[in-house]
């Protein structure tokens, strides 16, 4: 008797705190919590990364401008003659054979600048562009499939919260009645057989009904817990309970869509294309590259400063290497394989869509069903209470009464987390 005094104790100590803390709604909630979402930032991370990638792909026609120099000092017989001729300053003593092979060591700065221009690529540039601008869509629509993921997360989680505490509230009802006629009946001692029956009866319908509150606020508690760590506020506050569940659930989960497909998705279906585009710059191994260049070397030494220009147009064509056979054939299958793995994932989809649709609208009658039943056992409870004051109900067919309504409202409440759930997963097919 005492644990179950002391745990009573806890409950009600607990429910009078929440009528102090803050009220959050959760819109107010959400906001925060997506500012705070990891999986958000993570794709939007992504998404940016892309961007960048797809913007330099663009770039692709722009030429190449390089540049480099050195300060060297050689008394190599190649590098002296050559550098010296880099000048434009050879002299007849040049040519003398103990001259050439063994020059006095020189010192010399060599520049560099030169300029390609590429002319064609043989598509692989293009291909990669038209890749890139997919895996870019492909992320865009994966940040919206995170969003949509943690807002319907979110919605089920305070959902939940909603629905057990409107259970809550009917089990305290309950449980203040149950005490009021507890504390007046007077035919419960052991003496009486029959009448302690009753009361042992009663008693046990009580600590149901405590326990059952007890089970309810562990997961209030958790899914508050688990609400404020994602959203990074402070644990000390309660859900806006003046709204019903289904109002609730108009103003959020119930907002559906006509996409077709989710974004997630959707997102596959980009990325299995921009794999497809891996053909094509593959492809492009086997054709020719062409391009303009143009370059401007400059030699400054001992002797003189002089510089040089060349340019041209430069044709490369690769017309056997081992490393370019086998390319299209291998991105062809890796293709082939994302392409039947994301179709499955459709398929897939489009059966929970189905599924999901059946169980909404099976849920919704048994709710529907189970709010009629509530009304007709608060009444027969009602009338029953008066009954027993006037003895034509015995406290044994009391507490039968009471453990049903006890019974309806814990089926109630793992009926609307049902509905909860199917209402989040319905959301995320549509968004």
């Amino acid at each position: 008797m005492k644990k179950l005094f002391f745990l009573m104790l806890i409950l009600d100590i607990s429910e009078v705190f929440a009528q102090t803390r803050a009220v959050k709604n959760f819109d107010e909630i959400w906001q925060s919590f997506y500012q705070q979402s990891y999986l958000v930032q993570e794709a939007r991370a992504e998404k940016e990364s892309s961007s960048f990638a797809l913007a330099r792909v663009k770039r692709h026609w722009l030429p190449r401008v390089y540049l480099s120099g050195q300060i060297l000092s050689s008394d190599d017989p190649g590098q002296v003659f050559y550098y010296n001729l880099g000048q434009r300053a050879i002299i007849q003593s040049d040519f003398v054979p103990s001259t050439l092979n063994n020059p006095d060591r020189e010192f010399y700065q060599v520049g560099i600048i030169g300029v390609q221009l590429p002319l064609y690529e043989g598509g692989s540039k293009i291909a990669q562009v038209s890749m890139m601008e997919s895996i870019f869509h492909a992320r865009d629509l994966e940040m919206e499939a995170r969003k949509s993921k943690e807002y319907a997360e979110l919605s089920r989680q305070y959902g939940e919260i909603l629905s057990y505490s409107y259970s809550m509230n009917n089990l305290t009802g309950l449980k203040d009645e149950l005490q009021q006629v507890m504390s007046s009946y007077q035919v419960g001692a052991k003496s009486n057989p029959i009448g302690n029956s009753g009361l042992l009866g009663l008693k046990a319908v009580h600590n149901r009904i405590v326990g059952l509150k007890t089970r309810f606020l562990i997961q209030i508690e958790s899914q508050k817990n688990w609400i404020s760590e994602k959203a990074q506020i402070d644990a000390n506050w309660v859900p806006n309970l003046n709204m019903d569940l289904s109002t609730y659930l108009e103003k959020g989960l119930h907002r559906e869509t006509f996409n077709p497909q989710s974004n997630a998705l959707s997102a596959n279906f980009l990325e299995v294309d921009a794999s497809g585009k891996m053909r094509e710059v593959e492809k492009a191994r086997f054709l020719p590259r062409i391009g303009l260049f143009a370059q401007n070397n400059l030699y400054n030494g001992a002797r003189d400063f002089q510089n040089s220009q060349t340019f041209g147009i430069n044709l490369t064509w690769d017309l056997f290497n081992y490393d370019s056979y086998g390319r299209v054939a291998e991105a062809q299958a890796k293709f082939s394989a994302a392409e039947a793995k994301v179709r499955a994932a459709k398929q897939d989809e489009v059966i929970a869509r189905r599924n999901f649709s059946i169980s909404k609208v099976m849920l919704e009658e048994n709710l529907e069903l189970l709010s009629d039943t509530e009304k007709l056992l608060q009444e027969q409870t009602r009338n029953a209470m008066k009954l027993f004051k006037s003895g034509a109900l015995s406290a044994l067919q009391l507490s039968e009464v009471i453990n049903r309504r006890v019974d309806l409202i814990e089926n109630i409440s793992n009926t609307e987390n049902k509905y909860l759930e199917v209402m989040s997963n319905l959301y995320l097919i549509h968004h």
